[in-house]
């Protein structure tokens, strides 16, 4: 204690009354003297008074664009990563900073090249843990676009064995991700395997296309049976059952993908499944239930227009008022309002009602859509810019309006005032409907 006296500058006790307050006061002073020793901030290093001298000027050539010099000075910076100074000072940036500097540096270097991008991510992937999946995910994805499939591969496959503990398991989703391309890209290399293979060669070898495919599926599957967006994958997996003729396991996939309902709503499932079940000449009634969920999910789809065309051929007046409907939606999207090949498909399932005396249901859809309906498309300024600019769309409009038992005197102005297109008596590719012969 007398040391300790001695060293804070502390006088003595004078008195035993004094004694419980010099105590506490000792106590302070030796509590703010180790405050002082161990927390305090260290004293800047050459070294590191260089590495902020040398972080600004890379920041500094960034913001010219002087790639180079930025390049020069970052191949230094990068050693900052090996400072394992105690309580370093604020200058020094987090890991992943480091890492994001070194990569848009080097994707805007001119003569930058594939050794150089390896360089940099293998030396963050071994300069911590806490963003290793993630360095090693981009660095896959830098070689697969750059068309280096067997390196991404090599290199993600070292990354699906990684295990650290808890920080393999606070990058859970990286890990997944990281396990969902390395089957993608056993996919691409099967690929690969199929263009290159000679009609002689037997794919089913274990160094063929049949081996490639057994790895790419099994990881495949294992990804997309878990809930998430897994289109590429799904489609990977799809093509590759049908080139092996397994019709009903893809459809079994495409249903799983489309149907379960621990899966995110996926407009794009659907899609997948419907463009699966044409291709192999499903019945009407299955093509038109699976544009059904879609339309529920995404009614300004393109696919819409041979949704109302199937409902049409089916010639059953629920069917047909359905179709109504659907196009009625379709229109009320500003990007399919001037789409004549729409408008053409709601005149002629309207002129279809006519024909078998249902005018009154569209009259009575007409009541509740009439006020959007009229400041949407019926305007006598849109009826004056369509006259000059799309006269056949013109005329249509006018006829659905008729049909709507509508009066807009102004709008139909516009319509007889426009000039009248010549008679053709060959068929019009471009008014055709895709698929749609209604």
């Amino acid at each position: 204690m007398d040391d300790i006296e001695a060293e804070l500058n502390i006088p003595a006790v004078d008195s035993p009354e004094d004694e419980t307050t010099n105590q506490q006061l000792i106590r302070k002073r030796v509590k703010r003297h180790k405050r002082s020793q161990y927390e305090g901030p260290p004293r800047e290093s050459g070294f590191h008074k260089s590495s902020r001298q040398c972080l600004k000027i890379i920041r500094d050539a960034m913001l010219r664009h002087n790639w180079q010099e930025a390049a020069e000075y970052f191949t230094s910076y990068i050693q900052t990563l090996e400072d394992t100074t105690v309580g370093r000072p604020v200058t020094s940036l987090p890991r992943e900073v480091i890492w994001r500097l070194g990569t848009e540096i080097l994707h805007n270097l001119p003569n930058a090249n594939n050794e150089d991008f390896n360089a940099v991510y293998n030396q963050m992937k071994n300069s911590g843990v806490k963003n290793y999946a993630k360095i090693c995910l981009e660095h896959g994805f830098h070689l697969m676009l750059n068309g280096q499939w067997d390196e991404a591969k090599r290199q993600l496959s070292v990354a699906d064995g990684w295990r650290y503990g808890k920080q393999e398991t606070s990058q859970s989703l990286e890990m997944k991700l990281i396990r969902a391309y390395c089957g993608f890209l056993d996919y691409f290399i099967w690929c690969d395997k199929k263009s290159t293979t000679s009609g002689t060669e037997d794919v089913n070898s274990p160094q063929g296309m049949h081996s490639c495919f057994r790895q790419a599926s099994v990881t495949l599957q294992e990804i997309i049976g878990q809930p998430g967006i897994w289109d590429p994958f799904v489609l990977s997996y799809v093509a590759m059952l049908e080139f092996y003729n397994d019709e009903e396991g893809a459809l079994k996939v495409l249903q799983n993908y489309a149907y379960n309902k621990d899966f995110p709503s996926n407009p794009n499932a659907h899609v997948y499944l419907y463009e699966f079940l044409k291709r192999h000449k499903a019945p009407k009634s299955k093509l038109i239930a699976s544009l059904r969920i879609l339309h529920s999910l995404l009614p300004s789809h393109q696919l819409m227009l041979k949704f109302c065309s199937l409902l049409h051929q089916t010639n059953e007046p629920k069917n047909l008022q359905e179709a109504f409907l659907v196009c009625m939606d379709l229109l009320e999207f500003s990007s399919w309002k001037s789409d004549r090949k729409a408008w053409k498909c709601l005149l002629e399932i309207m002129q279809k009602h006519k024909t078998i005396h249902c005018l009154y249901l569209i009259r009575k859809e007409w009541a509740i859509r009439k006020s959007l309906w009229l400041a949407m498309h019926f305007r006598p300024y849109i009826g004056k810019a369509e006259s000059e600019r799309d006269v056949k769309l013109l005329q249509i409009k006018a006829k659905v309006l008729r049909l709507t038992g509508e009066s807009n005197r102004d709008y139909f102005k516009s319509a007889r005032l426009s000039r009248e297109p010549k008679e053709d008596n060959t068929t019009n590719t471009e008014d055709k409907l895709d698929g749609c012969d209604l």
